[in-house]
C-alpha cells in the first residue's frame, strides 16, 4: 500500500507538470504568432519605406540632373553676357573718345562768341523778368482799383442801410454784437458758472460776444440769463454766466440766442 501511495503521488505530480507545460507551450506559441505578425508588419513597412526611399532617390537624381543642366545653361548665358558686356564696354569707350574729341573741338571755339552769347542770354532773361513784373503790376493795379471801387460801393450801401434803419455808422458800436439770428443749445454745465454751447466760430462767434439764455418748458419761455463767450472752436464755444443778468440756473438743453435791443437806435 505504501508503494501504491508513493506511485499515485508521483503520477499526480507528472500530470500537473504536463498540464502546466502544455499551457506554457500554448502561450509561447501565441507569443511566437504575435512576433511573426510583428515581423511581417515590419517587413511590409520596410518594403514600403524602401520603395519610398527609392522613389525619392530617383526624384532627387532627376532634380540633380535638371539642376546640373540648368547650371550649364546658366554658365553659357553668363559667358554670352560677359561677351556682350565686353563689346558694350568697347563701344562706350569708343563713344567716350569721340565725345572727348568733340569737347576739345567745342573748347577750341571762339571765346568771344561764348561771352556774347552769355551776355545776350542774361539780357534776355532780365528783359523777360521786367516784362513779367510790369504785367504783374498792371494786373495788381487793376485788381486794387476794382476792389477799391467795390469796397467804396459796399461802404456807401452799408451807410445807406444803417441810415434808413436809424442806426449809427460808427463801427465800434458793432464789435461785440453776435451775428443776427444766431441760435444754439447749452451742451454742458461746469462749476463756477462755466458752460459749453453747441455753436462756435463757424457760426460767427468770437471771444467777448454776449448771448442770452432762455428756457422753453411746456410751451412757456423764460429768461434765464446772459453769457459771455470766453473761448471758441469751429463747432462749439465756452462761455461764462454773467451774474448781473442771472434770472435762474443755466441748465443743459437751455436755448442760446441773441436778443437784439434798441441800444444802437439811441446812438
Amino acid at each position: 500500500m505504501s508503494f501504491a501511495v508513493v506511485l499515485y503521488a508521483t503520477h499526480t505530480n507528472w500530470r500537473v507538470r504536463a498540464v502546466n507545460m502544455e499551457k506554457e507551450r500554448d502561450e509561447k506559441s501565441k507569443k511566437l504568432t504575435e512576433l511573426e505578425n510583428q515581423k511581417n508588419n515590419m517587413e511590409t513597412a520596410l518594403k514600403l519605406e524602401n520603395t519610398l526611399q527609392v522613389n525619392s532617390v530617383i526624384a532627387l537624381t532627376e532634380r540633380v540632373r535638371q539642376l546640373t543642366q540648368d547650371c550649364e545653361e546658366a554658365k553659357d548665358k553668363v559667358t554670352e553676357l560677359r561677351a556682350d558686356l565686353a563689346a558694350q564696354t568697347a563701344a562706350v569707350q569708343a563713344s567716350h573718345e569721340t565725345a572727348e574729341g568733340l569737347r576739345k573741338r567745342l573748347d577750341g571755339q571762339s571765346e568771344a562768341l561764348l561771352v556774347s552769347q552769355n551776355e545776350w542770354m542774361d539780357m534776355s532773361t532780365q528783359l523777360s523778368k521786367k516784362i513779367d513784373e510790369a504785367h504783374s503790376l498792371a494786373i495788381q493795379v487793376t485788381t486794387y482799383q476794382s476792389v477799391a471801387s467795390q469796397l467804396a460801393k459796399d461802404y456807401a450801401d452799408a451807410i445807406e442801410v444803417l441810415r434808413k434803419h436809424g442806426l449809427s455808422s460808427d463801427p465800434a458800436l458793432y464789435t461785440k454784437m453776435p451775428p443776427a439770428g444766431i441760435r444754439g443749445m447749452v451742451t454742458e454745465v461746469r462749476p463756477r458758472g462755466i458752460i459749453e454751447i453747441s455753436i462756435g466760430s463757424d457760426s460767427g462767434l468770437v471771444k467777448g460776444h454776449q448771448l442770452d439764455v432762455i428756457r422753453d418748458r411746456d410751451g412757456r419761455s423764460s429768461y434765464v440769463g446772459k453769457i459771455e463767450i470766453t473761448e471758441t472752436a469751429p463747432d462749439r464755444a465756452v462761455a461764462s454766466v454773467l451774474p448781473a443778468f442771472r434770472r435762474g440756473v443755466v441748465q443743459r438743453d437751455d436755448e442760446v440766442i441773441y436778443i437784439e435791443v434798441n441800444e444802437l437806435t439811441a446812438h
